[in-house]
């Protein structure tokens, strides 16, 4: 019986035979199931219970060293890793991803996650929404260019157009009008584009510093950093001031997911399988594949799934 399998059989002992089926399926359609955020700093990958929305924060931080540690996990994995485009790709780099997640929780809870906080109490909520807004509105022009790539021309109308009306009439994107005129928050990447295509995803990995990926979207992270950061391409010293104030916010986004991760058994098992079901639903367009999205990497969650 490997870890996954242990671990679930483990936790359905535990409760009372006559309810144990449906407590135990209920926990885990949470895990599978629900659309999630990036947590690009601790390695989570949860729904934002902040405001109950499925929408996407701002992506997180672009350094130089990120992108160096980028670079060197994908150069020792191309040479010996298969790929697959399904989620219950086998996890063939477990025990590094767990040191990796460790360090990266670690990190959050010495550094992120109290600024985080200290940023919630200093700063108003108008404000802090402003920030946020701003941000994200930075991300449509890349947003437009996949949705191209991917020859979804709807939506890069669309992305166009909100992004114009919020820049202009939403002063640099700090009040979000598009979304009050029908054209709601809607993000692409390359990782999704690069899936569109046909590249399959490989084997799952936690980069330091940046969390869940897979070889795929490690390698759509490399244009984003190069090419698509708007951030970067401030030329002043306050660069360094708005790539602090975006990993704040980002991090901000997510404070109130971090009690649902605490109950979490393992917080592994759980990262991995929410993150490899929002990929699904963000390639698709909130539209999975049934077989794909009801696929796991232990055939009693599969059983469990598939008496819905």
């Amino acid at each position: 019986m490997n870890r996954h399998s242990a671990l679930c059989h483990n936790f359905r002992a535990t409760l009372p035979e006559s309810n144990a089926r449906q407590k135990f399926k209920n926990s885990h359609i949470l895990m599978l199931n629900k659309p999630a955020i990036i947590h690009k700093y601790s390695g989570v990958r949860l729904k934002n219970f902040n405001n109950g929305s499925n929408k996407w924060p701002n992506k997180g931080p672009n350094n130089g060293i990120a992108a160096i540690l980028l670079v060197f996990s994908l150069s020792l994995i191309t040479g010996c890793a298969t790929t697959s485009s399904a989620p219950g790709t086998k996890d063939s780099f477990e025990k590094a991803n767990r040191a990796i997640l460790d360090f990266n929780l670690a990190s959050d809870r010495l550094v992120l996650k109290p600024i985080a906080k200290a940023y919630v109490r200093v700063v108003p909520d108008p404000v802090r929404k402003g920030v946020n807004n701003f941000f994200s509105n930075l991300w449509q022009p890349m947003t437009v260019a996949n949705d191209v790539l991917q020859g979804k021309l709807g939506y890069a109308a669309r992305d166009t157009s909100r992004f114009l009306i919020n820049t202009t009439a939403g002063i640099l994107g700090i009040f979000d009008v598009a979304s009050e005129l029908g054209l709601p928050r809607h993000r692409e990447d390359f990782g999704q584009t690069l899936a569109v295509w046909g590249v399959p995803s490989g084997p799952y990995l936690v980069l330091p510093f940046l969390g869940p990926s897979n070889l795929r979207d490690a390698a759509g992270l490399i244009p984003q950093f190069v090419y698509a950061d708007a951030v970067e391409h401030i030329d002043s010293p306050e660069i360094y001031y708005a790539k602090t104030l975006r990993i704040v916010d980002a991090r901000m986004q997510l404070l109130g997911a971090d009690d649902i991760l605490d109950l979490q058994p393992d917080k592994y098992l759980f990262i991995r399988e929410n993150y490899r079901q929002q990929r699904l639903d963000l390639i698709h367009d909130g539209n999975p594949p049934a077989a794909q999205a009801e696929d796991s990497d232990d055939p009693l969650i599969d059983q469990l799934l598939q008496d819905d």
